[in-house]
């Protein structure tokens, strides 16, 4: 319809009567002729309709489906971006374990002191010296409390007065005393902050953050994909558009051809060449916007990709991977519903918040109880100690040793005195209670709601992608009966323009009709196009929403459970 315009322009240009009639009624007519330039009106005409061999104005490389997907898992910055967040909370995981490590503690200790005998003060040591070693071990419980173990080596020598109550004319003794010490401490809460969940809370939300972790990195890797096939459709169907078009112009110069023949034959008048010449020229038009489109799809696939431009000469693609014929798969939407609400990343990322939620409900109803702490130690000690001598009963002293300090751990009848001759007992329960406890309650209500919260987004997430798989089995549907009923088209616009070059070639039709037939036959390829690239990206979406995305071209994420 669009030619309707210009042929009518065409014949009032040919029979329009002159502007200025001449003066004389007896001299001859002459229509007046516009003043063009031949040879550059030629020139134009070989520049568009020549035939010069077809090159793009831009370079292009052809890529299968499988080396752009490959490409895009290693040069995509998001998609990098969420496998190194996976790495993250698996290191947060370990730094949560790391509460429970035992710790190893050692020391050594050196002393020297030394008191001079003022006024009269009773002076019971005028000096001492010590060397003291120890070493622990200490590990935080999974239920709350804490565990120790430290063993101490002392080695005190005190110079000590033999008469304290004249410190400086009675003489000194030096005394040395030898001391193992070992202490088990142990703490626990009875009340709030007991308890295997409360404790383990952090670890457990840990492993639940992995688990998002991993979800974003799957919902962005099937996003991926999915955004780049779609893409690649896209490429390709602005390949055979381009395709579609230069077939267009081919038959329209073929029209040319047969109606300069017309012409040289005296059939036709020669403006139906120019009819002609100007529908090529809008056809080699839309060679150039479908040029463009090529290179605007090919430029928005390589960003997907993750790939750079400053250095890239060759921009254009060219999809090797061209699906020219697919069978329609049948899906029934419940099953695929089921599929996309157990496999759904999305769906996945709200359910492990939903669970956080609750472990955090746990330590904030927990944190609502009193502060009731138990504590305990035992010490037993072993010592040796130095005997001075006495003159009195004659016993001659002896030297205190680490052996005899050993020795000296276990009474001599166990029967009767028990394991250890010396030991230090203590135990202690202390209470801290918030009376009013608004803080604690507080919290535990605003994780309440936030469960409830959670709930909702969890269900609002399941409707839609229930919803979203309904649409797209509808897609599916619609898409492959527009390509069955378009492929018919296309074959009775074939039968239909072949018909109407026949008409033309006795007489009996017009260029009109013949470029109206050629442009049906160019809608119904771009018609039968767009059902069949709608159909390919239909089905896409369907294998992204039910989890199937990935393997369907033969793409896995190690460690990540799907």
């Amino acid at each position: 319809m669009a030619l309707l315009p210009t042929l009518l322009a065409f014949a009032l240009l040919a029979w329009a009567p002159p502007a200025d009639p001449p003066a004389d009624p007896d001299a001859p007519f002459e229509q007046p002729q516009p003043q063009v330039d031949k040879q550059n009106i030629d020139e134009l005409r070989q520049g568009a309709f020549g035939g010069q061999e077809y090159a793009m104005p831009f370079t292009a490389e052809e890529l299968e489906l499988s080396e752009v997907l490959e490409i895009a898992l290693d040069e995509n910055v998001d998609f990098q971006n969420r496998v190194i967040a996976v790495e993250i909370s698996e290191a947060n995981i370990l730094a949560a374990l790391g509460a429970y490590d035992v710790t190893l503690t050692a020391g050594v200790e050196l002393s020297l002191s030394k008191t001079t005998p003022r006024g009269s003060a009773f002076v019971f040591s005028r000096g001492s010296r010590s060397q003291t070693a120890y070493i622990g071990l200490a590990r935080k419980l999974e239920t709350g409390g804490n565990i120790s173990l430290r063993v101490e080596l002392s080695r005190t020598v005190t110079d000590q007065p033999n008469n304290p109550f004249a410190a400086t004319s009675g003489g000194v003794s030096t005394l040395a005393q030898y001391q193992i010490r070992p202490t088990l401490s142990f703490s626990h809460p009875l009340l709030k902050g007991m308890g295997l969940k409360v404790n383990r809370a952090q670890i457990n939300q840990a492993k639940l953050a992995r688990s998002t972790a991993e979800a974003n990195e799957l919902s962005q890797a099937q996003n991926m994909v999915r955004d780049i096939v779609s893409a690649y459709w896209d490429v390709l169907f602005a390949k055979r558009d381009l395709a579609n078009k230069h077939q267009s112009v081919e038959l329209a110069k073929q029209q040319l051809d047969r109606t300069n023949a017309q012409v040289r034959a005296g059939r036709l008048a020669a403006v139906e060449s120019k009819a002609v010449e100007q529908s090529l020229a809008q056809r080699e038009t839309d060679v150039i916007l479908a040029e463009n489109r090529l290179l605007e799809s090919s430029l928005t696939l390589r960003t997907l990709m993750g790939q750079e431009f400053a250095d890239r000469d060759t921009l254009g693609v060219l999809p090797s991977t061209d699906p020219e014929a697919f069978e329609v798969d049948v899906i029934d939407t419940q099953t695929a519903i089921e599929s996309a609400l157990a496999n759904n990343p999305q769906v996945r990322q709200l359910e492990v918040a939903l669970a956080s939620k609750r472990i955090d409900e746990v330590v904030q109803a927990n944190n609502r109880l009193p502060q009731l702490d138990f504590t305990a130690n035992y010490s037993p000690a072993g010592r040796s100690v130095d005997s001075s001598p006495s003159a009195q009963s004659g016993d001659p002293g002896s030297r205190g040793s680490w052996g005899e300090a050993f020795r000296n751990f276990i009474t001599e009848d166990v029967a009767r005195d028990g394991l250890f001759a010396e030991y230090t007992v203590t135990g202690a329960l202390d209470l801290t209670w918030s009376i009013q406890n608004r803080t604690a309650k507080g919290n535990h209500q605003r994780v309440l709601a936030e469960i409830r919260q959670a709930e909702l987004n969890l269900k609002q997430i399941r409707q839609t992608t229930s919803t979203s798989v309904i649409r797209a089995n509808n897609n599916l549907r619609s898409a492959a009966k527009r390509y069955e009923l378009a492929n018919l088209s296309v074959e009775l616009a074939e039968q239909n323009l072949a018909a109407e070059q026949a008409r033309f070639e006795v007489g009996r039709s017009t260029n009109y009709d013949v470029l109206f037939r050629i442009d049906e036959l160019t809608a119904a390829q771009s018609t039968t196009l767009q059902a069949q690239i709608d159909y390919l990206k239909a089905k896409v979406e369907m294998q992204s929403l039910t989890g199937e995305i990935l393997p369907a071209y033969g793409l896995d994420l190690p460690g990540v459970d799907r």
